[in-house]
C-alpha cells in the first residue's frame, strides 16, 4: 500500500473530529486496522453488522495489533448495551428491540444518556477515541448518537456517499453534505483499487477507477469501452424471453469461471424474479440469498403454528416447496387426501414418506415435521433453491424443541438473530441484490439491470467481483 493511503491511518487517529472518503476496493479496513496501531490508547470501532466486525477483526489481528487497544461492536449493539446498563438515566423500557421504532428508541435513549454528561468519565476513561465503518449506512438516529460521542471522545468517521443504497423502511439516512461534513471535516480520500491490484486484474482496477468518476459527474457509463473481462449482453425486447437469457449468461458465466465464487445481481425490489432464477438454476447449485429478517420465512412458521391436522402438514409442505424444486406439491396434496379417505393414489412416488406425514397430522410434532424436511431433502429428484430459508426453519424447529419455545415465530427471531452475530456462509454460486451483497466480495459476477437500478447500485454491482463481469441489460450503457 503506497505511503499517501498509509497516512490516511494516521490522520483518521490523530484527528479530533473527521471523515475519510472510501471508494470500495480501496483498502477502508486496511487503514482502520492502521489507524489502530497508530494512535494510542484503546479505540471504539463501531460498523453496522457482524460480518464487518469479523473483517475489522482479523485485520487487525493480522496487523498484531494487542487486543488491549480496541473493541469491536456494532453501533445497534453497543448502543442498546450501553442503555440498558443505564436504565434510569437512559430512560429505556425495553430490552429486546424487534423493529425499526424500537431501534430508534434505542438510539434516542443512547443519545440522551451520553449528551447529559452522566457518563462522560465512563467513555473517557474507556476509550481513547472512536472510528465509525460504513458511515453511509447510518440513519439520523445513529448519527446523532455519534455526534454526541465526538463532544467527549476524538471521533473519525469513514464511508462511501456512491454505496449508500440501504432502505431503512421509514427511517431518514445520514445526508453527507448536510450531516456528515458539517460534524466531521473530511480529511482524505481513498482511491487506489487495491482490490483489484491484488487480484492482478489492472485493467478492471482501471475501468472501475473511471466508472466512479463517470457515476459520481451524474453521467451513464458506456460498456462500449470495457475492458476484455467485462461483457455486455442485450436483453431481448420482449420480457417473456428475458428469463432464458440471463439464465443464458449465468451458464455461460459458469462454464468460463469453473473455480471461485460467482454472484448473479438480479432486481432489488423484486425477490420473486431473483427466487424464480435461483429455481431455474438449482440444479447447478445456485442459491437464493436471503435478506436476515426474511417475510417469506415468519409467514410460513405462523402458518406452520397456527394448524393443526392436515391443514398443519399443507402448510409444512407449501414452505418446503418454496425452498426446493421437484416437490411435486399438487401431486403430494392429492396423495396425502387420498390416503386420508382410504385410497392408495401416490403411493409409488410418495410411498415412502407416508409413515412421516401420517405423524405429523395425527401428532403435529415437531420432531416428525423434522424429519419430514431431512427426508425431502435427500431426495433425489429435488434441489434447494432457498437454502438460507430451509435451514433456518430447520434450526428454529431444533430450537423450538430444545428451549421448549411455545411458538415456531418465537425460534424463528432467534435464529435470525443468531444468523445477525455469527455472520452468514454463502453459497459458491448466488442469487441476490445489491443491498444484499453491498460490502462482500466475489471473483465472478452476472448483472442484470432492472429499471430501478440508480448510479449508486450501478457502483455497487460492479464493484463486487474481481475477475470478471458479465452485463445484461436493454442497452450498452448504465440507465
Amino acid at each position: 500500500m503506497g505511503d499517501a493511503d498509509s497516512a490516511v491511518g494516521q490522520l483518521a487517529a490523530q484527528a479530533r473530529r473527521g471523515s475519510i472518503v472510501a471508494a470500495a476496493g480501496c483498502g477502508k479496513t486496511e487503514q482502520i486496522a492502521r489507524g489502530v496501531a497508530f494512535g494510542s490508547g484503546r479505540r471504539l470501532i463501531l460498523t453496522h453488522t457482524h460480518a464487518g466486525i469479523d473483517a475489522i477483526t482479523r485485520r487487525l489481528k493480522a496487523h498484531n495489533v494487542a487486543p488491549d487497544k480496541f473493541r469491536v461492536d456494532t453501533i445497534a449493539g453497543w448502543a442498546l448495551r450501553f442503555v440498558i446498563a443505564f436504565p434510569t438515566r437512559s430512560g429505556l423500557q425495553l430490552t429486546e428491540p424487534r423493529n425499526g421504532e424500537d431501534w430508534n428508541s434505542v438510539y434516542h435513549a443512547a443519545a440522551k444518556l451520553v449528551e447529559s454528561g452522566t457518563v462522560a468519565r465512563i467513555l473517557e476513561a474507556s476509550y481513547a477515541g472512536v472510528f465509525v465503518d460504513e458511515y453511509q449506512d447510518c440513519t439520523r438516529q445513529q448519527h446523532t448518537v455519534i455526534e454526541q460521542l465526538c463532544n467527549y471522545l476524538p471521533c473519525c468517521v469513514f464511508g462511501d456517499p456512491l454505496q449508500a443504497i440501504f432502505d431503512f423502511g421509514g427511517q431518514e439516512p445520514v445526508d453527507w453534505n448536510n450531516d456528515v461534513f458539517r460534524t466531521f471535516p473530511k480529511l482524505g480520500e481513498l482511491t487506489t483499487p487495491w482490490r483489484w491490484k491484488k487480484a492482478k486484474n489492472e485493467e478492471l482496477a482501471e475501468w472501475l477507477t473511471s466508472a466512479r468518476r463517470t457515476l459520481e459527474c451524474g453521467e451513464s457509463i458506456d460498456f462500449a469501452g470495457r475492458p476484455k473481462c467485462v461483457s455486455w449482453t442485450p436483453l431481448p425486447t420482449d420480457r417473456r424471453e428475458h428469463h432464458a437469457a440471463i439464465v443464458k449468461q449465468c451458464l455461460t458465466a459458469m462454464g468460463s469461471s469453473s473455480t471461485g465464487y460467482l454472484i448473479v445481481i438480479g432486481d432489488a425490489a423484486n425477490i420473486n424474479h431473483r427466487t424464480e432464477l435461483a429455481k431455474r438454476l438449482s440444479s447447478k447449485g445456485f442459491s437464493n440469498i436471503e435478506p436476515v429478517s426474511c417475510k417469506e420465512l415468519y409467514r410460513a412458521a405462523k402458518a406452520i403454528d397456527e394448524a393443526t391436522g392436515t391443514q398443519r402438514f399443507m402448510a409444512i409442505l407449501s414452505f418446503v416447496s418454496e425452498c426446493m424444486t421437484g416437490t411435486d406439491k399438487a401431486g403430494f396434496e392429492k396423495a396425502v387426501d387420498a390416503r386420508q379417505h382410504g385410497r392408495k393414489l401416490g403411493q409409488t412416488k410418495f410411498g415412502d414418506l407416508f409413515s412421516i406425514t401420517d405423524k405429523i397430522i395425527e401428532i403435529g410434532s415437531d420432531e416428525h415435521t423434522l424429519a419430514f424436511l431431512a427426508a425431502m431433502h435427500q431426495r433425489a429428484d429435488t434441489h434447494l433453491y432457498r437454502k438460507e430459508m430451509f435451514f433456518a426453519m430447520r434450526s428454529a424447529l431444533q430450537i423450538k424443541l430444545a428451549r421448549k419455545h411455545h411458538r415456531l415465530i418465537d425460534a424463528i427471531w432467534e435464529v435470525q438473530n443468531r444468523i445477525r452475530h455469527a455472520g452468514r456462509k454463502f453459497s459458491k454460486r448466488s442469487v441476490g441484490s445489491t443491498l444484499l451483497v453491498k460490502g462482500l466480495e466475489f471473483d465472478h459476477a452476472v448483472i442484470v439491470q432492472a429499471s430501478s437500478m440508480t448510479p449508486k447500485d450501478w457502483y455497487v454491482a460492479l464493484t463486487r467481483a474481481t475477475r470478471s463481469i458479465r452485463i445484461v441489460s436493454p442497452q450498452a450503457r448504465t440507465g
